[in-house]
């Protein structure tokens, strides 16, 4: 029988049963205290996807009802991703943090963090290596690279002013027993500072193929001539959902007037797309944010998903992307990503384009739309791709495999 083990999972950016949104964290959480474990899971009192606060009253009551404590800190808030207001706010958070650890009656067995933030992996990293216990690293975004999208200056520029910030990333990689990354290209760049660690694996951040069916048989209002282009996620600074509302404005001028793009997400740059829709009269829906329950069937009835991102976008295979393929849509995808972009041409799902060519991407849309056999192939092999590589019913095993035999 496993032993039991009291794990603490840190991850401020997480999202909570009940809000909008997925993140992986509260599904582990869950699994691991299904399998017996004691788990905490400790986040931020502000939800960085709403810019505001949780009602520390309504989370207490939902973790009286979970099988994991759910453990709220304090943090000052932010109205911009990128600011000053930022930093501070996460520097609040950092000292809040290393203040509930040291004042913890029993040293935790297990130490799992979510990367970023960059100043709570620091802690939680320094905390475990001061008392001894085994500390895993959960990679979901590459800091800083992920920055170098949103910044206009010469890459080699903008490298030398975030190097010492790279060096901080690679301090904290270098504290980890185990590595998670969302994808093998997260887990090799860890790997590249620290080559010590017991363990290393790549797991997609996918979905739960169970629920994610359970909740795609929800109808929806579709008028049956049109043919759905879906995006959903952040609407951010890289995000280059101009080219697919630029693609889908000359597809209209052509003739075709049954395309829509579907845009479900929100973030800084929504009032921007929404005034280049409305500036070229392109059919471009914008749903707002959405939850989990209400995005998927928007997928099921859609035709094909935009994976919508700007040259030197950081991302890898993202939550968006186990729910295109689960969807078992053809994906049209500008991401540069090495392994996301072999994953496209080997399993046959749909088409890679360069970012910003809304001639080259409103050709793709026209090949798919004229051939629907050819649609609807790839997204057969989409969804085949979701069941072999994507279900996190099976691949998130290794993580409580995982945590269960962690030492140091």
């Amino acid at each position: 029988m496993t032993q039991v083990k009291n794990v603490y999972l840190i991850t401020p950016y997480t999202v909570l049963p009940g809000e909008k949104g997925f993140h992986r964290s509260p599904y582990i959480a869950e699994n691991l205290a299904n399998r017996g474990h004691n788990v905490t899971l400790v986040t931020s009192n502000f939800l960085h996807y709403d810019k505001d606060f949780r009602d520390k009253k309504k989370i207490a009551a939902l973790s009286a009802e979970l099988p994991y404590d759910i453990v709220l800190l304090d943090e000052t808030g932010y109205k911009k991703n990128i600011g000053f207001d930022r930093i501070r706010s996460h520097n609040f958070l950092s000292k809040q943090l290393k203040g509930y650890l040291e004042n913890l009656e029993k040293d935790p067995d297990v130490l799992y963090c979510t990367y970023p933030p960059m100043d709570t992996t620091s802690v939680v990293g320094k905390h475990a290596k001061k008392h001894g216990i085994p500390f895993m690293i959960d990679v979901i975004d590459t800091w800083p690279e992920s920055i170098k999208s949103v910044v206009t200056l010469p890459d080699r520029l903008v490298d030398t002013v975030l190097y010492p910030l790279t060096i901080y990333a690679n301090t904290i990689y270098n504290m980890a027993d185990y590595v998670i990354g969302l994808s093998q290209s997260y887990v090799n760049r860890v790997e590249m500072a620290n080559k010590k660690a017991k363990d290393y694996a790549p797991i997609y951040l996918g979905t739960d193929l169970g629920y994610f069916d359970q909740c795609k048989q929800q109808s929806i209002k579709k008028d049956p001539e049109e043919f759905w282009i879906t995006y959903v996620g952040m609407v951010g600074h890289s995000h280059d959902l101009d080219t697919v509302i630029k693609s889908v404005a000359l597809l209209k001028n052509e003739g075709i007037d049954n395309i829509v793009f579907k845009v479900a997400g929100a973030g800084p740059l929504l009032d921007k797309f929404k005034e280049l829709a409305n500036k070229l009269n392109a059919p471009v829906h914008f749903t707002g944010q959405m939850t989990y329950e209400e995005v998927v069937p928007l997928l099921a009835n859609s035709e094909v998903a935009a994976n919508a991102l700007v040259k030197g976008a950081q991302q890898s295979i993202t939550y968006k992307i186990a729910d295109f393929v689960s969807a078992g849509l053809p994906v049209l995808n500008s991401s540069l990503n090495k392994e996301f972009v072999q994953l496209v041409k080997e399993y046959q799902i749909g088409f890679n384009y360069n970012p910003g060519d809304y001639k080259q991407l409103a050709e793709l849309i026209k090949k798919l739309y004229n051939d629907r056999m050819l649609c609807k192939e790839m997204g057969n092999n989409a969804r085949s791709l979701a069941e072999e590589r994507f279900d996190r019913r099976n691949t998130y095993g290794r993580i409580y495999d995982m945590v269960e035999q962690a030492t140091i």
